[in-house]
């Protein structure tokens, strides 16, 4: 009898651990309800990554049905949030909101998470166009001037940076389109460099669009150009650098979404049409425009498209970018 009953006993928990391990494949592919979603946004509070994590956030909760929320892990021009959310389990419910400072930081070497290796794309969520502003009272009232009154003065003019980053990058490109000799203060962070701006101890200001309109639209300094393809929705009326023969300056900051590598495919398509859904919401696009923040979607797919070609193109210019030995 008692050999009979532990017979049984095993034959019972042998046929439910082959339940479970039926039943672990498919339940993988979809996200666990009740569980929150986490968006890391890798900058502070009121960063653009901040910003539209949170306007996606809302959307997708009520898409998705369960809670999503944002968690700011800044440090390291974002690397260390992309880092936290390549070792976190490939699930679903840990997502990064990441930019071209990603981009930048592997084409620099400067990372640990690999884009391509260690994530998975989700979908773009927006897009943000850098401008050049000057001061009030520089004698330069177009890009043409600009270049000019730099040509004239080798050495003597300054933009603002900080190493590693898009400003300076930037800045580096127009020395080499044009054939100029300026040269880059280093700052903190792009928003420190405004005093200096206003007070002429700096000649350009290379900004995301979103801290640029205010100080234009105040005319508390003139925005010269823009970054993109095309000209900005909200200040239709300042051109690209493309259009004023500079074809090279082109930095359309993209946000994205992604997840760690190895997400089963149905919960990133999941993931997926509800942020897509969030960006074409009316009160997400008002808020977007009015933060200068364009309103850019792609697929996985293309999202993955999208990063083989930009860090190769920006690897390239980081070689270019690099002092002669």
């Amino acid at each position: 009898m008692r050999a009979m009953k532990l017979t049984r006993r095993a034959a019972v928990a042998s046929a439910m651990a082959g339940v479970a391990t039926a039943a672990a494949p498919a339940g993988a592919q979809e996200l666990q309800l009740g569980k929150p979603i986490t968006i890391v946004a890798p900058f502070g509070p009121g960063s653009t990554n901040d910003i539209i994590a949170r306007l996606l956030a809302q959307d997708m909760t009520v898409t998705l049905g369960q809670s999503v929320i944002v968690e700011n892990r800044p440090g390291a021009t974002g690397n260390i949030g992309a880092d936290f959310v390549a070792k976190s389990r490939p699930d679903g419910h840990t997502l990064v909101i990441a930019s071209l400072s990603n981009i930048l930081n592997q084409a620099t070497g400067n990372t640990t998470a690999h884009l391509i290796n260690d994530f998975t794309p989700v979908c773009f969520s927006g897009g943000v166009l850098y401008s050049i502003l000057v001061p009030n009272e520089l004698p330069a009232k177009s890009v043409a001037e600009l270049v000019e009154l730099a040509r004239q003065q080798p050495g003597k003019l300054n933009f603002s940076g900080f190493v590693g980053g898009v400003p300076q990058f930037l800045g580096e490109m127009l020395n080499r389109a044009a054939k100029i000799n300026t040269v880059m203060v280093p700052y903190k962070s792009t928003p420190d460099a405004l005093p200096d701006l206003l007070t002429n101890r700096i000649q350009m200001w290379f900004t995301p669009l979103a801290s640029g309109v205010p100080v234009h639209n105040q005319k508390q300094a003139r925005m010269l150009a823009v970054t993109g393809e095309k000209r900005a929705s909200v200040l239709p009326d300042v051109p690209t650098f493309k259009e004023l023969g500079y074809p090279d300056i082109i930095a359309e900051v993209a946000f994205y979404l992604l997840a760690p590598k190895g997400t089963p495919q149905p919960i990133v398509d999941k993931l997926y049409l509800a942020a897509d859904k969030g960006m074409q919401n009316p009160k997400a696009l008002e808020a977007f425009q009015t933060q200068g923040i364009e309103a850019t979607r792609g697929s996985p797919a293309e999202l993955g498209a999208y990063l083989v070609r930009e860090l190769a193109r920006w690897g390239e210019i980081v070689k270019l970018s690099a002092p002669a030995k």
